[in-house]
């Protein structure tokens, strides 16, 4: 607990080690699984290669490097500050489930739902071989389940799905909740083989999901080599990572509320995490006048708003030090807001992230309690 707060994380990080792939994957795989690679020059801490392509993406290009290392500078001096340890091992502390403990002990965290790193961005390639990332994704989650396994009641997992396959995905849907434990399933906010997520395409996994009465996870990754706005902007990194989290997360939320797919699979909850949450009354007031004025209702018969199937289905997450969110709370209640720390990520705000959301003016009391337990703990059905 945290000054008297019981805490849940709805959204921790773990950092895949660089033998996963090799420990985890099926021996069919395994000569085309991701593999990691040390740059020599130090222009980077390493690359993952996969399919031909490196990731993150598009980090072999000159100015993708050159705003790596602006990034790690100003991180080595925002942690300097924060009194937390400095390097490129800090972050590879996310390999480890008793450095995730120990974090969440030094935060205050009683539960944390723990999501992937870099094999969302492996898979966010359009076009790959469906079976191939369905065995990426089931090693992924394999070896979550072992990290998580640490300490199962204060670990949970969130499990990665092939969603180039929707078969395919509704079926690691179900090994990885009845046989793995995971709470939630976890997607992009990008498009997956430019298919919008109220595609139809999709209902058989919305409809495993409800069946299996776990959550969907929308969240984003920094670039993608699939549609991903965040391309728009290679030499400009804080842009890309504006666009690539929050805007798209907004289009990912748009796509489910107006596309109908919340009044065809009425028992689905859907979470969209990492992309802060203040813009949410804006948009959705923007999309309650849209629809009025201007929705297909034959294709996609909307009994309700969307503001309203959003309060009744959906979940966003707020960053630590949005103090902003005071505004949003007036605007749209406080009962579908959650809270994460982003550990151990360079931008996270570890050690201090629950400290620091605890002291932001105009939130309530009654408001940080919801926000910090109340309200993940109805998200992922955690007593």
């Amino acid at each position: 607990m945290k000054q008297g707060f019981k805490v849940m994380d709805s959204d921790i990080h773990v950092q895949e080690p660089h033998d996963l792939w090799a420990r985890y994957i099926e021996p069919q795989f395994k000569e085309r699984a991701p593999q990691f690679t040390n740059i020599p020059d130090g222009s980077s801490p390493g690359v993952w290669r996969f399919e031909g392509k490196v990731f993150p993406a598009y980090i072999d290009r000159p100015e993708r490097q050159r705003l790596a290392k602006v990034r790690r500078q100003k991180a080595h001096d925002r942690h300097e500050e924060l009194g937390r340890q400095v390097g490129p091992e800090e972050e590879r502390r996310g390999e480890d489930p008793q450095a995730m403990l120990h974090a969440m002990d030094v935060e205050g965290i009683d539960v944390s739902i723990v999501f992937r790193t870099r094999a969302a961005h492996v898979v966010a390639v359009d076009g790959l071989d469906a079976e191939l990332t369905a065995a990426v994704c089931r090693a992924f989650n394999n070896w979550l389940a072992d990290f998580c396994s640490t300490n199962r009641a204060r670990l949970k997992p969130a499990a990665l799905l092939p969603v180039h396959d929707v078969k395919l995905a509704g079926a690691e849907a179900r090994r990885s909740v009845k046989e793995l434990g995971a709470v939630a399933l976890v997607l992009p906010n990008q498009q997956v083989n430019g298919r919008p997520w109220y595609d139809r395409y999709y209902d058989p996994l919305w409809a495993e999901a409800e069946r299996l009465h776990v959550p969907v996870a929308f969240h984003g990754i920094q670039m993608a080599y699939q549609e991903h706005l965040g391309r728009r902007y290679l030499d400009n990194f804080a842009m890309a990572h504006a666009v690539g989290h929050p805007v798209e997360m907004m289009l990912a939320l748009g796509s489910m509320l107006t596309g109908g797919v919340f009044e065809r699979f009425p028992g689905l909850s859907a979470a969209f995490l990492e992309g802060n949450c203040s813009w949410v009354p804006w948009w959705l007031w923007c999309l309650d006048e849209r629809v009025e004025k201007f929705g297909d209702d034959e294709r996609f018969p909307l009994k309700m708003p969307p503001s309203e199937y959003f309060r009744r289905h959906c979940y966003v997450s707020v960053d630590p030090d949005e103090a902003v969110v005071r505004y949003a709370i007036e605007a749209m209640g406080d009962e579908n807001i959650v809270i994460s720390t982003d550990w151990p990520h360079d931008d996270s705000a570890y050690p201090r992230a629950i400290e620091t959301f605890l002291q932001l003016d105009g939130v309530s009391e009654a408001s940080k309690r919801k926000i910090l337990w109340d309200n993940c703990a109805r998200l992922y059905s955690i007593q």
